[in-house]
């Protein structure tokens, strides 16, 4: 089976792994410093601006008590969005408005924005959708300087739109190193603030609400005689990015614009074969942007029968992500989103991942061309 998804991690990856194993220390620690170091290089932002922690989904659950807005409160959400966002909302006693899609990107309705803000919007949480990225400028002018801009770039790591890199624009970015994601650390988050002391609370909040400088009790034990004692700032949880995670993350820093050259690539011979059958998919030929690529979108009304060929023909395809607006528990929170109705009907997104070779892609392409012929 050719897969929507597949990590592609090197030999350095092991040797890195085996430096930890003899280190005697799995945790968070001196390699995980190095691979904030090249995070926050490849962002081209501020080191003390970002930080990393078990999993992207904690960033978006953790996001809300960091801003603590106030309960009842509204925080708008595209309908195609990851649904763990319209959770936390939810579970931090908020508000989802769920706003529909612009059927060209899959991204949030720009248009539809001022329908929904109110006295009681406080943020809008935006998806850049497989790496297709938001007009967070756009967005700023239209809701004003006092609410809160929060970006999933968990599939936009990569994407640059006029050189500044998606999840870094707002008030608050996250990004997802699982196993599926351009950069995999086998799981792993990060997450970005403007405001450097929400960063510091927030590492607060994620490390059980230790002050963010405090030294540990092997450091202490130096020079105190009761290093086991501590005190905490605020009551937190602890979300920790480990140096097995960074180990197997790090290498990949040095291959990333190769990565990023393939997936194009890809995307590229994808485009040639459905324009030759006049085949619609998302389009990205903004000249300003540089593309992670992290789906690959085609749209069709044939949608259903194209995965169902293409798994029998051993080409896994799937759609993301199930409208929020049509999960139940969700649904009370929407009016109609006609776009995003049909971008679920239609949409497909097939494999583009870096591991692919030329004979697993022209077999892809040779698929669309037999099943669209008839």
């Amino acid at each position: 089976m050719i897969n929507l998804f597949q990590p592609e991690i090197s030999e350095d990856s092991s040797k890195l792994l085996h430096d930890v194993f003899k280190s005697k220390w799995l945790g968070r620690g001196l390699y995980v410093d190095k691979f904030e170091d090249q995070f926050a290089l490849s962002l081209k932002v501020n080191r003390s601006n970002i930080h990393t922690i078990a999993s992207c989904s904690d960033a978006i659950f953790g996001v809300f008590n960091i801003f603590n807005f106030k309960e009842g409160s509204e925080v708008l959400v595209p309908s195609i969005s990851f649904p763990a966002i319209a959770s936390a909302i939810l579970a931090a006693k908020l508000k989802p408005r769920i706003v529909d899609i612009d059927i060209e990107t899959g991204n949030i309705s720009l248009d539809q924005l001022d329908k929904f803000l109110s006295k009681k919007t406080v943020a809008l949480f935006v998806t850049h959708y497989g790496g297709i990225p938001v007009d967070i400028k756009k967005i700023r002018d239209i809701v004003g300087p006092n609410v809160m801009i929060l970006e999933d770039a968990a599939c936009a790591f990569g994407t640059y739109n006029d050189g500044v890199a998606c999840g870094t624009e707002g008030d608050f970015g996250c990004w997802s190193f699982d196993s599926m994601k351009l950069l995999t650390c086998g799981e792993g988050g990060g997450f970005y603030f403007k405001n450097k002391e929400l960063l510091i609370k927030a590492k607060e909040f994620f490390y059980l609400g230790l002050p963010a400088q405090a030294k540990s009790g092997i450091d202490r034990q130096a020079t105190e005689s009761r290093w086991w004692e501590y005190q905490l700032n605020s009551p937190g949880r602890r979300s920790v990015f480990t140096n097995i995670n960074a180990a197997i993350g790090l290498p990949q820093f040095e291959n990333l614009n190769n990565t990023l050259a393939r997936r194009s690539e890809i995307r590229n011979f994808y485009s040639n074969v459905l324009d030759k059958l006049n085949v619609n998919y998302l389009r990205q030929d903004d000249k300003n942007v540089s593309y992670a690529n992290y789906f690959f979108t085609l749209i069709d009304r044939r949608r259903d029968e194209l995965a169902s060929y293409l798994k029998e023909q051993g080409v896994y395809t799937t759609f993301r992500y199930y409208p929020l607006h049509a999960i139940k528990i969700f649904s009370n929170f929407s009016e109609e989103c006609k776009s995003a109705n049909l971008f679920s009907e239609t949409a497909l997104n097939i494999p583009i991942h870096q591991a692919l070779n030329d004979k697993e892609i022209n077999k892809i392409g040779s698929l669309l061309e037999n099943f669209f012929a008839t």
